[in-house]
């Protein structure tokens, strides 16, 4: 059935959609004060803040409008008033160049005033050219034409014949031209320029004032927002002080009775809001409260407990220097007993000043300074006295512990009487390291001077003897000679090799990066091996930041033991290298004799052999010496060999250089 329009017009319908209405407020209302406090709060200030930042967001575009006026009149309107201020400049520079040359017509003057005439007219064209490009007015523009015509009327009947007129040194009619010419043409030249920076001037005035108009409109809407704000805030917060700061009031109330001490206070919630859970978590708090003390009761004993078996003595002082707290240790220590220390100032624990002082001076005050600002636990050498007057070293580690305003330091101290001792012991014993070391140094000059000097006399004479008297020998004698001769060498040689390895890790030279294909190359340079001999490189070899004299003496080492010892018609080395996580892996692989596994430790040794001396010339120091430098950057190095199918030495070294 079809209402009837009439009907819905009608006086009661109306009456009806009010009271809907009024119901519809109402029900807001009461599902507002369901909301909760937070809700509530956020709803709230969601408004405001939604107006206030609509209120900004206009505030913002009027004064990005403002600053983009301001721009446009600095720009377009100041920037070319300045422009032509220096043109009007620069005319008036040319007509005082022109006139100031026929004052004082010498050659350089004029010189210089027509240069200056020539200068300036560029600059004004260039000038002139970047005006043009500038916003202007039609009336701005006619004027410009008007200029344009005046100045190239100017420039060309007056300036320019006057110009070269001084050029030629034509006095009069450089004259004539200033006074028929330029002069007359100046005047409507300098009117339009006028009109030209009078009109820009009006025109900055217009369209400054019209800035500033919008700027004050877009101040008065933003004052009267926040007048707005100021309202709509205050209206909140009346609104929002009954259901909310009052029901606050009660809570701050009882939590300052709990704060004072008054556990047994009784704490109810009466809401399920906001403010009832505070309530509820005020109450839960005094129990934890409660709790909390029973337990700093219970720890406060385990502190006591645990200070009385400590190995280091603790110390507390009060500000007033004046100590509250000596466990057994420190007892142990300074050789008190706490009732006797407990109360007394703590000066008593540090040294007596010395021969001098007074006894009424302030001595502890240097002791009390440094707990004040040591006091992070730190530990620092001092030194304390004990009861019997003596003074110990000790170690202190003073922490700062604030309670309000009260201030405690409490030390940890430790006897270091033994371990001071044992430093002594150690300096002394590096004393002696250090004698040692120099007495190895003089007697490597002594081998290096005092034993090779006789031995070199002894070389000379059996070199002699076995010369001039060798028909005189027979052949008895001549192996003796030759086995003198061959032992006086071997001698020097061993002299040589014990300087080498007393040297390594004594003498340092400086780390530079060493490219170590061309370092093996040298090296077979320095040996010269024989024809027979085969030394190959099978894979690139890396640069080393090293010693360069040490790395070379390895392969030398390696290189000649290898040639010295070899068995084959042709004797190979092969060198190799392969990166092994932080090291790089090096072989030195040769086809000679072969070394038996019981013999590997013993040839590494010093001035040891495999074969005599008298077949197979050596010192058994360079395979020593091998083993000393690569153990001294921190790598290895061993054997792998076959009796019969020769040997490969392996050493590592570090990809990244020791710090030296």
């Amino acid at each position: 059935m079809l209402a009837n329009p009439r009907h819905r017009d009608s006086p009661q319908c109306r009456i009806g959609e009010v009271f809907t209405r009024t119901g519809a407020l109402k029900n807001s209302g009461f599902i507002f004060k369901k909301l909760t406090i937070k809700s509530r709060l956020i709803l709230t200030l969601s408004l405001l803040v939604a107006f206030l930042l609509g209120v900004q967001m206009l505030g913002l575009v009027g004064m990005s409008r403002a600053i983009d006026g301001i721009k446009t009149v600095y720009h377009d309107r100041a920037v070319p008033l300045t422009q032509m201020s220096d043109i009007e400049t620069r005319l008036l520079h040319n007509r005082l160049a022109i006139t100031s040359a026929l004052v004082m017509p010498d050659p350089e003057t004029i010189a210089t005033k027509t240069a200056l005439v020539e200068e300036n007219s560029k600059a004004i064209n260039q000038i002139w050219d970047t005006y043009l490009v500038t916003y202007l007015t039609d009336e701005e523009k006619s004027l410009a034409a008007e200029f344009a015509n005046a100045r190239a009327k100017f420039v060309n009947e007056g300036q320019m014949p006057a110009v070269a007129a001084l050029r030629a040194n034509e006095i009069e009619e450089t004259h004539r031209l200033v006074i028929e010419k330029i002069r007359p043409l100046y005047i409507p030249l300098n009117k339009s320029l006028k009109a030209l920076v009078s009109l820009q001037l009006d025109e900055i005035e217009q369209e400054y004032n019209e800035t500033v108009n919008s700027y004050k409109s877009i101040r008065n809407i933003l004052i009267a927002s926040i007048v707005v704000a100021l309202l709509l805030a205050v209206l909140i917060s009346i609104v929002l002080s009954d259901a909310i700061f009052r029901p606050l009031e009660r809570v701050v109330e009882i939590a300052r009775s709990v704060a004072a001490g008054n556990l047994t206070q009784e704490i109810v919630p009466h809401s399920r809001d906001e403010i009832g859970h505070l309530m509820q978590a005020l109450k839960e708090m005094r129990d934890s409260l409660v709790d909390t003390i029973c337990k700093v009761r219970d720890s406060e004993a385990h502190t006591s407990a645990l200070l009385r078996t400590m190995i280091d003595g603790v110390v507390s002082i009060d500000e007033q220097r004046m100590i509250r707290t000596f466990n057994p240790a420190a007892e142990q220590i300074f050789g008190y007993q706490g009732h006797e220390i407990i109360g007394q100032n703590a000066s008593l624990l540090f040294p007596l000043p010395v021969a001098g002082e007074s006894m009424q001076s302030d001595y502890f005050e240097t002791h009390y300074v440094q707990w004040r600002t040591r006091a992070s636990g730190v530990t620092h050498e001092t030194t304390g006295r004990r009861k019997d007057g003596t003074v110990f070293p000790m170690d202190l580690a003073a922490v700062e512990m604030q309670d309000g305003e009260h201030h405690t330091y409490v030390g940890i101290m430790r006897d270091i009487s033994e371990r001071k001792q044992a430093e002594e012991q150690k300096t002394r014993l590096m004393s002696e390291l250090e004698s040692a070391n120099e007495e190895l140094k003089s007697f490597a000059y002594v081998v290096s001077h005092d034993l090779k000097a006789p031995l070199r006399a002894i070389g000379a004479l059996a070199d002699w003897l076995s010369h001039d008297y060798s028909e005189k020998f027979d052949n008895e004698g001549k192996e003796h000679m030759r086995l003198l001769i061959s032992r006086v060498h071997r001698m020097g040689n061993l002299i040589d090799g014990i300087l080498q390895y007393s040297r390594v890790g004594r003498v340092r030279e400086a780390l530079v990066a060493v490219d170590l294909n061309q370092a093996v190359r040298d090296v077979v340079d320095l040996i010269s091996p024989p024809s027979n001999v085969t030394i190959t490189v099978e894979n690139s070899l890396p640069t080393l930041v090293t010693e360069r004299t040490r790395i070379e003496q390895v392969f030398q080492n390696l290189f000649s033991n290898a040639i010295k010892y070899s068995d084959k018609p042709k004797c190979e080395i092969r060198v190799g290298c392969s990166a092994e996580g932080e090291y790089w892996k090096f072989s030195v692989t040769d086809n000679g004799p072969g070394i038996e596994t019981r013999h590997f430790d013993r040839i590494f040794h010093l001035f040891q052999t495999l074969a005599p001396r008298d077949r197979i010339e050596s010192t058994g120091v360079g395979l020593t010496l091998v083993k000393k430098i690569v153990e001294i950057y921190g790598g290895s190095i061993w054997i792998e060999s076959t009796v019969g199918q020769g040997a490969t030495f392996f050493f590592t070294l570090p990809r990244v250089a020791p710090n030296h």
